[in-house]
């Protein structure tokens, strides 16, 4: 708390304390003088605990406002933000009387998802022990719905990118060590909110600020009560509380390949690999066969199997080469319907690249784009 204030909060008391002397008439009142010592006494006293007492609130207000700027701190180290020069990162501003609730850290943009990055409290450590069997969390933006319902997503905690758990105790510990502060029973969460999802309250409010609401459930709690829809009993318990933020702007490079094609030894199926849409911290593969259009129309599961596999093992052996000579590949994807001529295999990571420095896009040893 600023020394400023601790000075008026003491002056006020002060000045009444004055008032009240003022009135005081001792012939009037005929009090003897060990009373008025016994007053005086009274009045250091008072203004001793008064003083004690903010200070002892101005130390815990600092302490929460600490987390959270160390925690900014953290995320940037963690993301490589500097180091990557990424543009479509922002900081919020941490209010300096932030306490218990939800309290906005940073957002990242990767194209598809807005990532966002929140601290929560009070999260107890008995509360903490439940996650992830019962205890859980989640968010939601005001205006977003599915089949006319709320729709809530899964909030998670933050860990370093490094990180490489398994197992329950292990998630745990990991957890205490990168997200949580015992001392303030504040938790770091990581929301990942669709890119769709905050055009679809966009348009529908008219506004470029959309509102987060961030709330715990204990899943036991909710069995035990017979209630099945998630968000009806989310919708029933206290949150953390709802801010406003305003989503980052996506910062992206196209890289045209060439439409390479790509022989599936193991399935006999060739893939045209036509472009790589490339963020911060994401990559979208655009990929072509033939059919695809009506593979996807007809949802033919046994298809859409098969070609995700041949397109996995595709997708395995690419990377991205930096002028510096240091490569960069990230296994997995997620593939969205086919759009626009092009079925979309989208990758994320938690560690920023710098999407500007990139020298070749290879596969294997073969080079699909070069500077």
């Amino acid at each position: 708390m600023k020394r400023e204030t601790i000075s008026q909060a003491l002056n006020t008391l002060d000045e009444r304390h004055i008032r009240e002397t003022a009135v005081f008439d001792p012939g009037a009142m005929q009090k003897p003088p060990e009373r008025i010592q016994a007053m005086k006494t009274k009045r250091i006293l008072t203004l001793a605990l008064a003083a004690a007492l903010i200070l002892a609130l101005g130390v815990a207000a600092y302490a929460v406002s600490g987390i959270h700027a160390a925690r900014q701190q953290e995320l940037k180290a963690d993301m490589h933000i500097a180091e990557s020069h990424t543009e479509s990162y922002v900081e919020y501003e941490v209010p300096e009387d932030s306490s218990d609730g939800l309290v906005l850290l940073s957002a990242i943009n990767d194209g598809e998802f807005q990532r966002v990055y929140v601290n929560v409290s009070p999260v107890t450590e008995e509360q903490l022990a439940k996650y992830p069997e019962t205890w859980h969390f989640a968010w939601k933006l005001k205006g977003n719905l599915i089949n006319g319902e709320e729709h809530w997503g899964v909030a998670s905690p933050r860990l370093n990118p490094d990180r490489s758990v398994s197992g329950r105790e292990a998630i745990l510990a990991a957890i205490r060590e990168d997200a949580y502060d015992a001392e303030t029973q504040t938790l770091m969460l990581s929301c990942e909110i669709s890119d769709s999802a905050i055009r679809e309250v966009q348009q529908k409010t008219g506004a470029e600020s959309v509102e987060l609401t961030v709330a715990a459930w204990d899943s036991q709690a909710q069995a035990d009560a017979g209630v099945e829809s998630v968000a009806e009993w989310l919708n029933a318990q206290p949150s953390f509380g709802t801010v406003s933020f305003r989503p980052t702007d996506q910062e992206l490079v196209v890289f045209d390949l060439g439409h390479f094609l790509y022989h599936d030894e193991e399935s006999g199926r060739e893939l045209e690999l036509a472009a790589l849409e490339l963020s911060p911290t994401s990559a979208v593969w655009r990929v072509r066969y033939e059919g695809m259009e009506e593979i996807y129309a007809a949802r033919d599961q046994a298809e859409l199997i098969a070609w995700g596999e041949a397109e996995g093992r595709m997708l395995d052996g690419t990377a991205i080469v930096f002028s510096d000579g240091t490569t960069f590949s990230q296994p997995g994807f997620l593939a969205d319907p086919y759009e626009n001529g092009s079925v979309n295999c989208y990758i994320g990571w938690e560690r920023a690249i710098d999407i500007h420095n990139v020298q070749r896009i290879v596969l294997g040893d073969q080079v699909l784009w070069e500077k």
